[in-house]
């Protein structure tokens, strides 16, 4: 993501957004005219499309590391490009938008990739893009693939939770089982809170930072041995997805800190299993992870995060015609914790043991999906803390939509994982046109 600053910026973006908005239109009038001479095959090959949002959002409290109450006020451009060939397919996703909280106008290159398939049973997708997988909604266990946590507590639609990193995954179909492998050549953090946007917790300063952007981080050197890859072998077997994975790389977060006491991100092993399938007239889900923390097996080393064990189990029915509900309950079991209360500068301020967490998912869709009512919860009983996620879409027409929501953390210590976030609770409203 890069940034352009300066006063210059405002205006240069008003002429960039209305050039970006006629792309689509402009790339059919240019085949339209050629129609006699192009085949229809070729001019079937581009598809265009995208959108311009206004988007505002403001804290509902006061934040005292924060003059502003401004969380998100931002006029967006994005535009998508699909290119697809006999032989190969080419992708784009791109964003322009110009950020008034920060001041500056930033470019996000969210796809940029090509597709093509060999040996009669292969993919290739290599370049820019957003890989995923696991069952969790909105709760990764073995999904390691960079976040945009800043985009998802201001209100930014929920595609925007997933960043993109430059990367291969080859997908392979056998009879036994399936092989999903993603190499980033080049590691890809988190878009986590770093206190530019809000404030949060550190133990060691015993108190809320913010205001700034204010880690910075020790990254991992940029050469092979420090490169990420991510592995899936799944089978669907009557009705049933049963999947293995596996990872190597580094927390995605500075949560380890350097012999100098500077953030950074220590080397992170995953393995782990998921099944999905069906019972009761709903969809089920279960999935474990262990993250291995490689460089202190121990977990006597308080500058690095202690091993885990997660756990998940889920379940979505609908309970009347549009309604669905989804329930979940997710446990983090931190290895070693008496070498970790032992060794820790901070011991009062380390999680549980076994921290749990419980969500809910309700949505209601009216005909065509003219409205969209949707509440998200997530509550931890061990934290005493919660994060609540209402929001409602109204479709006015196929290009215009409007959105409106809030993020409501509570609780009941200032540096639990919901509850440090307090003062960040806000409202957002968001308008889009689509072209």
């Amino acid at each position: 993501m890069r940034k352009m600053t300066g006063a210059w910026s405002q205006s240069i973006l008003i002429a960039v957004l209305s050039a970006l908005s006629l792309a689509a239109s402009a790339a059919e009038d240019e085949f339209d005219a050629w129609g006699d001479e192009w085949t229809e095959e070729e001019q079937s090959n581009w598809l265009w499309g995208g959108f311009i949002e206004a988007a505002y959002g403001q804290r509902l409290q006061t934040d005292p590391l924060f003059a502003d109450k401004q969380t998100l006020s931002e006029i967006r451009s994005h535009v998508e490009g699909d290119y697809s060939g006999d032989d190969i397919d080419f992708s784009f996703r791109g964003d322009l938008w110009y950020d008034d909280v920060l001041n500056d106008t930033e470019l996000d290159i969210r796809e940029l990739s090509i597709s093509f398939s060999a040996f009669g049973n292969t993919d290739f997708k290599l370049g820019r893009q957003i890989s995923t997988w696991g069952t969790g909604d909105l709760l990764f266990l073995n999904d390691l693939f960079p976040k945009d946590w800043k985009s998802f507590f201001s209100g930014r639609e929920d595609t925007y939770l997933k960043a993109p990193a430059d990367a291969v995954r080859i997908t392979s179909y056998f009879d036994a089982v399936n092989v999903d492998l993603v190499w980033m050549p080049v590691f890809t953090d988190d878009r986590y809170i770093d206190g530019e946007r809000y404030s949060f917790f550190t133990p060691l300063a015993g108190q809320h930072v913010g205001g700034r952007d204010l880690i910075e981080p020790v990254m991992p050197d940029k050469n092979i041995g420090n490169s990420e890859i991510a592995l899936r072998l799944y089978k669907n077997i009557e009705g049933t997805e049963y999947a293995v994975y596996g990872y190597r790389g580094f927390d995605k977060q500075p949560v380890g800190l350097t012999t100098n006491f500077e953030p950074t991100f220590h080397r992170r092993d995953v393995l782990g299993a998921s099944v999905r399938g069906n019972v009761a007239d709903g969809l089920y889900n279960l999935e474990v992870a262990y993250h291995d923390a490689i460089e202190d097996p121990d977990g006597a080393d308080p500058l690095v995060k202690n091993s885990q064990w997660r756990f998940l189990m889920g379940y979505e029915t609908e309970l009347m015609a549009r309604m669905t509900l989804g329930v979940q309950y997710y446990l983090e079991w931190t290895q070693d914790y008496d070498a970790l209360l032992a060794n820790s500068p901070t011991p009062l301020f380390e999680a549980e043991e076994k921290r749990s967490v419980v969500t809910a998912r309700l949505t209601y869709r009216t005909v065509k999906d003219k409205w969209i009512w949707s509440l998200f919860a997530f509550y931890s009983p061990t934290d005493e803390d919660s994060y609540i996620r209402p929001s409602v879409n109204y479709r006015l027409s196929d290009e215009w939509q409007f959105t409106a929501g809030a993020n409501i953390f509570n609780g009941q210590k200032r540096h639990t994982f919901f509850g440090q976030f307090e003062d960040a609770t806000n409202a957002y409203l968001r308008v889009r046109y689509n072209f």
